[in-house]
């Protein structure tokens, strides 16, 4: 039985990747990887709304990755892009360290791209 786009396994789709596929075709497979990640980060920010319950992704600094909260309000840059304040539930300690330092609130956490946000 020949391999088809519906039969192929991932370990088949692999192994051609690897083995047979042209520079032309690893081009387009580079091209569609950007096109399917904007296409996912449109529609993860188009579910942010104050009100939220969103997870912190792909954050720096680090320690932010992981964290759970509301979002409090939504902004733009000055790019026009889109951003959040997230009140977080357990702030980690650095967060409130940061606060005390600057004076402000230990549990929001702001100016957060809506990239970096994944609606729970």
């Amino acid at each position: 039985m020949p391999v088809t786009a519906e039969t192929a396994s991932t370990a088949d789709l692999s192994q051609y990747i690897s083995e047979v596929a042209t520079a032309d075709e690893l081009d387009i497979l580079t091209d569609l990887r950007g096109k399917r990640r904007e296409i996912l980060r449109a529609v993860r920010g188009s579910l942010v709304r104050t009100g939220v319950r969103v997870e912190l992704t792909n954050m720096k600094p680090k320690y932010l990755n992981g964290l759970v909260g509301t979002v409090t309000r939504t902004s733009k840059n000055r790019k026009g892009e889109p951003l959040a304040d997230v009140k977080v539930d357990a702030p980690p300690a650095a967060l409130l360290a940061k606060a005390r330092r600057e004076g402000g609130q230990g549990d929001i956490v702001e100016g957060i791209p809506f990239a970096g946000l994944d609606p729970a």
